[in-house]
């Protein structure tokens, strides 16, 4: 069962999750796992934890850096899955290295890289992590009705008429991690008055709140 305050999954990141669970299925399997900052490439790793645990498979999340000092300082074993966040901030040769420990581990470790765009020019430097790679998953912005789902599923008190979701997508620009801190915030002014609705001005008065705070 999932925990009440686990953010639902969009179609987009449901589409990765099962990519990249099968690239993870395949001892010593490579997936790559791009999307730009706030699209959820951490929850869909999460997810797949989740999923590849209940299968009686060790699986661990950790940020890129971490795995270098696993692999550098000896600090445990390699579990089945690598799951490796933020592997935009690796170089090539550090991929390459951990890639190399992973493959001399038996059974082999499947790896899952995930990222941001410049991930993807990382592996490319490198022709044996690039061949490695078995499948590729692109997560990108919420559509309007996307983001209209997310909003509906992580409102608790607030109340959105249809200038407010136009106005929340449109300041996110469709990234679900700024959705999730609009509709956040809207909770709260909603508390303060539950019998309105939120409307457009509301959803912008929230932004310029947000604003400094993200400075």
């Amino acid at each position: 069962m999932m925990p009440a305050d686990t953010p639902p999954l969009t179609p987009s990141q449901e589409a990765a999750l099962a990519k990249v669970a099968c690239g993870s299925r395949r001892p010593g399997g490579v997936a790559l796992l791009c999307g730009p900052r706030g699209v959820g490439t951490s929850l869909v790793l999460s997810r797949l934890q989740r999923l590849e645990s209940r299968q009686g498979r060790v699986v661990e999340h950790r940020g890129i850096r971490d795995w270098f000092e696993v692999i550098d300082g000896g600090h445990g074993e390699l579990p089945d899955v690598v799951l490796a966040d933020d592997a935009h901030l690796a170089t090539a040769d550090g991929l390459a290295r951990l890639l190399d420990r992973c493959l001399a581990r038996r059974p082999a470790t499947a790896m899952v890289l995930a990222g941001e765009g410049r991930l993807l020019t990382l592996v490319s430097r490198d022709g044996r992590l690039e061949a490695a790679i078995s499948l590729r998953a692109a997560l990108r912005p919420c559509s309007l009705d996307e983001t209209r789902m997310v909003v509906a599923a992580l409102a608790r008190a607030a109340s959105f008429d249809d200038g407010a979701l136009n106005a929340i997508h449109e300041i996110a620009a469709g990234i679900p991690a700024a959705v999730r801190r609009l509709v956040e915030l809207a909770d709260i002014v909603a508390a303060a008055n539950p019998e309105s609705r939120i409307d457009s001005r509301d959803v912008e008065a929230i932004h310029r709140r947000l604003s400094p705070l993200a400075a």
